[in-house]
Order: C-alpha cells, then structure tokens, then sequence
C-alpha cells in the first residue's frame, strides 16, 4: 500500500496492494491524479446528451451531432464517417522526438474528422440518439444498448417503451424511474426490481399493484406499505388521483417524507459479493464502482457491464477484459488504455480516439481495421514496437505540461485542454456539477448556451390536469418550459404523436418543464458517485456508502437491513 498526492486537488489518496499488482499486469506507472479527479477527467471527454445542428462538412448535408458547428476538425456523417469515401492514413504524421506526444496528438486532433454520433450495429428510426446500440423507433435516447420505442432515457440496457428515465435495465412500460431493474408498467420508482403496475416506489423487489412503497418485498396491494384488500386498494388508488398534475405534487412530497423514515441499505446489490461503490447486479470482487452489472474483478468502473478485470473506465463494456483510464469502449475490446470511443474487437489500443476494430496502435484518430499505426502512419510490426518503446521513455522523460502546470508522463489520461468538449457539454457535468467559474478555475473549457426566443403558443400552467383532457391540437403548440429561466432549460418544448400516445397509454398528464430541466430533476434525486463514511444506525458498524445524511438520515448496514426486511 502506498499514499501519493493528487497533482489536481493536492489530496492523498491510497494506491492498494491489488492495485499494483493490476498495473504490474498491464505495464502501466502508478496514477498521480486521486480516483475522484480521474473519473471526472474521464466524465468530462465525453459528450452524452447535448446534440447540435450542424453541416457535414464531407457532404453539406445537414445532421444532428455532438460536436458543434465552430469544432477545428471535419464532422462527418456517421454513415460517411464509417464508409471509404476517405482515407484516415492520409492525416498521419511522422513522430517527432523534439515535441511532447501530447503536443503532436492536439495537431492529429485538430485535423482528423470525426463521427458526428456514435451508434453502433442497427439503428433503426433513430436519429437522434447518441451513444447507442441496436437502437429501433426511438428519440432523445443516450446511452442504452438495446432500446425500442423509448424516449428521453439516460443510460439504459433492453427497454421496451419507456419514457424519462436514467439508469434502466430489462425494462417495460416505465416512466420516471431511476435505478430500476426487471420492471414493467411502473412510475416514479427507484432503486426497485421486478416491480409491475406500481407508483412511487424506493427499494422494493418483486412487487405488484403498490403505491408509495419503501423496502416492501413480495407485496401486492401495498400503500405506504399497509396492506388493502383488492377492491379497497383500488378505491385508494383512484383517491390518490396519480392520473393528475396535482396528485402527482401532493405523492412526490409525502412519498419523500415517508421514504426518508425508512432506513436505507448502505449499498445496492444482487447477487453479487466483495463490492463497495452502488448498484451493483451479478459481480464480484468490484471496488468503488457504481452501476455495474456482470463485471468480475473491476475498480474505479461507472455504468458497465458484462466485463472484467478493468479499472477507471467510464461507460459501456459488453464483453471487455482488460480496459483501463478510459472511457466509451465496448463490444468485445480488450487492453484499451488511455483511450476513447474504440469499440468492436478493437485490442492493444493506447492513448487512440474512434478507432473501431483496431489493433496495435498509439496516438491513433479514426482509423477503422487499423493496425501497427503511430499518429496515423503506418508501421511494420517491428518498426511499431521499436518506436512505441521510444515514445514512452520519452513521455517520460520529457512531459507534458499543460495550461494548469500540471506533468502529464506515460500512464496518465489525455489532459482535460485536450478535450473535444466544454465542461457543461460533457457527462461530469451531470455527475460532478460546477459553475462556469468553478469549471474555468480548474482549468475546464466552457461553452456558454444559446438561449433560443421561442414564441410559445400555450404556457404549461394552461396545460390541462389529466391527459384525457387533452386533445391532438396539442401537437401543434410550443410549450413554455415551467423553469425557463434556469441555465438547463431550452426555454419551450413541444409533444410528438409517440409522445402523445405514451401519455395516453399510462394515463400520465404532460410534463410542465422540457426535457433538459426534467433529466436535471431525476439527477437531483440519485446521489453523487462518491463514497462518504458513516455509521450503521442499528448496530454502529462502520459503513462505507454514497448516501449522504440529508437523503438517507436512517442507514443500516447489509446485515441489518437483511434482519428488518426480509
């Protein structure tokens, strides 16, 4: 065990054994950066959910992307993007040993064009989802393998018709869930399984026909968690009026009350063993990690699945081994280090960038089927291995330094100034959020918004309380957003037929507020991925957990919470 100082905050952190025998294994140095500053180095070079309008400047065509229109490289067309109309070879440049790698790569950077969206195998009437895979008749998707016929989701896996909600899985019918696994039909939950036609439910599993439900197991017919007969179950639903805007705000306020009187378990698990972090399905042996299902010997890991023996890798995976300070690899890569957005059997990748199904390959942009490529110029296998060794004991040896003084050597994640992304574009500002000076003062870029003046047609107040009062004609009305004044609101939205049909489907009245402001609404409900110190509250055990005081005031431990719930 070893205790080293943060470069970024100037806090100690401890590197564990196990640790080093990882890097050992991969020939990796130590990190210099604490877990914390890495994982929001990882979170703020990736773009998620902000989407553009814009040319693509191999066609003139217009298209959606995550790059704006004033990027210094080309964008392109995903289709183009992945075709052989252009050759990504023609961008290489010989390394040379009298400038920092760091330096070289920003001029590949500024000049390789790059993928407008990233959607990988099928994607079918979907065109603007991003980060997304075998998607089929679905908007406003972001990060979700396997969606259909879904609308506004952050980070999903196998949905089916779902709507505004963040981090689902093998999901039906939900709406404004968060944190819920195997549910169907169900609204307002969190951190729930195997729930079907339920309402305002926290921590309950395998439950049907309930309403404002914390920690209830195996439980039909449940309010606040007493027990009615069918027929009295049902006359208490339709007084609770859940099909209104107001009896919605009257639940949201006494479900918190009641929810925060019950104690909360310390951490979410399933079937899994040895792990610290939250919300963890099938794993072992996963340390601080959070939202992780199917992963076997993993640390330092956020939203990934079907995984192992990787560590600080930030979304995706579905079969990865081996994938360490980066972020956005998937589909069956392996010993990806220090790199982004290579996916589909890419292996042996460092410090590369959209290089899908490549191989063996150092400072790489865009190169699909790549191979034995240093800063996009081909090599022999032996030229390659020679030169790779000489650009790492040269990392080494002469270091980067970038704008906030800080050495970046070999072993360290690309500098937050060599970001494609402003700050309040990327994931950190969902998980980690600060303020345009808060984001500059640490050396983050930042984008300002534009304030679109939407002349809107109805305001939300005038909007009607069920959604059987509303009419089609809603579909030709702009929105006024009921925060439009806030720095994540659009200002107005407006209601697509599918939208439209979902509503009247699950009999929910229409949102007040756009769909930025209500994905901000969810983010404030789900705690910040850090782990705090405290206290069992039945027995004073010590527990390492994400809730804070102020949401959970009661916590016990896994043993205590087995012993009062089950």
């Amino acid at each position: 065990m070893e205790t080293k100082n943060c470069q970024k905050c100037k806090k100690d952190f401890v590197i564990e054994t196990e640790d080093f025998n990882f890097y050992e294994k991969i020939k990796v140095p130590l990190p210099t950066f604490c877990p914390e500053c890495r994982l929001v180095r990882r979170f703020a070079s990736t773009n998620e959910r902000v989407l553009y309008k814009r040319k693509c400047d191999f066609s003139g065509a217009d298209i959606f992307s995550m790059y704006s229109s004033d990027t210094k490289f080309p964008v392109y067309d995903k289709d183009i993007w992945y075709s052989d109309k252009w050759d990504p070879y023609q961008y290489g440049m010989d390394y040379d040993f009298s400038r920092s790698f760091f330096e070289q790569f920003l001029e590949l950077q500024n000049k390789v064009p790059r993928m407008s969206l990233v959607k990988q195998r099928m994607s079918v009437n979907s065109p603007y989802t991003h980060r997304v895979d075998d998607m089929k008749n679905s908007y406003m998707v972001f990060r979700t393998t396997r969606g259909t016929d879904s609308m506004y989701v952050y980070i999903a896996k196998d949905i089916l018709n779902c709507m505004d909600s963040f981090a689902i899985s093998d999901c039906e019918l939900c709406y404004e869930c968060i944190d819920c696994d195997k549910c169907y039909k169900t609204r307002f939950s969190q951190e729930s399984k195997e729930l079907r036609d339920c309402f305002f439910m926290h921590g309950c599993r395998n439950c049907s026909d309930c309403v404002g439900c914390v920690n209830l197991v195996n439980g039909q017919y449940y309010i606040f968690n007493v027990k009615y007969g069918k027929e009295e179950y049902f006359e208490k639903l339709k007084e609770l009026k859940l099909n209104t805007v107001s009896g919605i705000k009257s639940m949201e306020q006494s479900f918190e009350e009641f929810r925060k009187k019950s104690p909360q378990k310390s951490t979410i698990t399933l079937k899994s063993e040895d792990v610290s972090g939250n919300w963890f399905t099938n794993c072992k042996n996963v340390k601080e990690s959070f939202w992780c299902i199917n992963i076997r010997d993993g640390k330092y890991l956020f939203a990934v699945f079907d995984s192992q023996d990787c560590m600080d890798y930030f979304q995706w995976g579905n079969s990865c081994e081996q994938v360490y300070e980066s972020e956005n690899v998937g589909l069956n890569s392996s010993r990806i280090f220090f790199s982004t957005q290579c996916w589909m059997g890419a292996h042996d990748l460092y410090y590369c960038h959209s290089c899908p199904n490549s191989a063996n390959c150092f400072g790489c942009i865009g190169l699909k089927k790549g191979e034995y490529s240093i800063l996009n110029k081909k090599y022999t296998k032996e030229e390659y291995e020679i030169i790779k060794e000489k650009i790492i004991k040269q990392m080494n040896e002469v270091p980067y330094k970038g704008p906030d003084g800080i050495e970046y050597r070999f072993g360290e994640h690309f500098p937050n100034s060599l970001s494609d992304f402003a700050y309040n574009e990327t994931a950190a500002i969902d998980f980690f959020p600060l303020t345009k000076e808060e984001a500059t003062r640490k050396g983050f870029r930042w984008k300002d918004k534009e304030k679109k003046n939407y002349k809107t047609t109805i305001e939300n107040r005038e909007l009607p309380e069920t959604i059987g009062d509303v009419d089609d004609s809603i579909l030709n009305e702009i929105i006024s957003c009921e925060e439009k004044d806030s720095e994540y609101s659009v200002g107005a939205y407006r209601i697509t037929q599918d939208e439209l049909s979902f509503y009247r489907r699950m009999d929910i009245p229409l949102p007040r507020a756009c769909f930025d402001v209500r994905h901000k609404r969810r983010l404030v409900k789900r705690q910040l991925p850090e782990l705090h110190n405290r206290n069992c509250s039945k027995c004073n055990v010590a527990v390492k957990t994400m809730y804070g005081e102020s949401f959970a005031p009661i916590l016990y431990c896994e043993k205590c919470y087995q012993q009062e719930v089950y």
